[in-house]
């Protein structure tokens, strides 16, 4: 089982290149940056869909992931950079697949897309999401930016995204294109997975809901005629004691990584080391 670090990285973080730097000296294999551009002042839906709830500051305290993650991947030779994830509606797919190609080049193809489709409407709205619709709008975003990838003379006609025959470039370094992973609960999650995405990345799964999801996730593979055993299973979990990983590896989670505060009074720099030592590595 491979270990990443998943943390918010903003104004009064410590500096975000030496942190880097010290996780690929410890031997992770990962740094994870997550996203939200906005939250409203007044939202109708809060953390966890509660309706009306205010959201903490710390959903906005963050930057943004892939011009984070090209900080990552300059302080850094060999530590995968993934987004925790990339909230995909907010994005039009032909400039978000022009940004992750290129720091797939610049990294020398170390991008993890990890995606979901968001669960705040404000926010979605004002960043272009049909919120109520997401999971298609996701769908299509996907399709998308694959066709850009791989193909020498992409075109699109949908119901989101629609362009003539198109001239792109640079395509990914990582063929056919770099990882994306699926997080969310929606009802569809392991269809979605099986059909065009390569792993499942739950948040704070505990080890018996991943061995749960991962029985799901291999029917629903085998279900489309897909070898259970190309998806990958990354989880990330608020533990840190040698314990809880090993159950997690044992419920069968090919990448466990650790979230964590990155601000100077949460000792970072200590924490990691702790975290490094409880895995082993």
């Amino acid at each position: 089982m491979q270990y990443g670090i998943h943390s918010a990285f903003h104004a009064g973080s410590v500096d975000l290149a030496e942190f880097a730097a010290r996780c690929e000296q410890l031997g992770f294999e990962s740094l994870w940056l997550p996203e939200h551009t906005v939250i409203p002042v007044n939202p109708s839906v809060g953390p966890g869909g509660a309706v009306g709830e205010p959201i903490p500051d710390s959903y906005l305290l963050m930057t943004d992931p892939l011009i984070g993650l090209t900080v990552v991947a300059a302080a850094t030779k060999t530590l995968r950079l993934g987004t925790g994830v990339l909230l995909i509606p907010e994005h039009h797919p032909v400039d978000l697949a022009k940004r992750i190609s290129s720091l797939d080049l610049y990294s020398n193809g170390r991008f993890v897309l990890g995606v979901g489709a968001g669960w705040q409407p404000e926010e979605s709205a004002a960043l272009g999401g049909d919120f109520p619709r997401r999971w298609a709008q996701t769908t299509e975003s996907i399709a998308v930016m694959k066709k850009l990838w791989t193909e020498d003379e992409p075109e699109h006609d949908g119901h989101y995204y629609s362009f003539p025959p198109l001239k792109f470039h640079p395509q990914p370094v990582q063929k056919p294109h770099p990882p994306i992973l699926l997080g969310g609960g929606s009802k569809r999650l392991f269809d979605r997975i099986a059909r065009w995405a390569d792993g499942w990345a739950p948040w704070s799964p505990s080890p018996d809901d991943v061995a749960r999801g991962r029985a799901a996730l291999n029917a629903a593979s085998e279900a489309v005629g897909r070898d259970a055993a190309e998806v990958s299973v990354t989880a990330f979990t608020g533990l840190r004691d040698a314990d809880s990983f090993a159950a997690f590896e044992a419920a069968g989670v090919d990448r466990l990584v650790v979230t964590m505060a990155s601000t100077p009074d949460r000792q970072p720099f200590a924490r990691v080391a702790e975290i490094a030592q409880a895995a082993g590595l």
